[in-house]
């Protein structure tokens, strides 16, 4: 869904995922994916009792990865 804030720039939503849906998108395990969020390495919300990961948050993460692999 794209909206548009005030000041014309359009915010281009991604839905979010389910630990399932991440765990396909990245190619991990579930159980992989359920530790990354159980430690906070992902940032993650609870809403309805069903854990939700919002797509930025991911994409964050994936950033932090990779700048950390080019130090090592």
């Amino acid at each position: 869904m794209a909206t548009a804030d005030p000041a014309g720039v359009r915010d281009e939503r991604r839905p979010f995922f389910t630990s399932r849906q991440l765990a396909e998108y990245l190619a991990l395990s579930e159980r992989t994916v359920r530790e990354l969020l159980r430690t906070g390495a992902i940032p993650s919300y609870k809403v309805s009792g069903a854990r939700r990961i919002d797509p930025a948050d991911v994409d964050a993460w994936l950033a932090a990865c990779r700048e950390e692999g080019k130090a090592a």
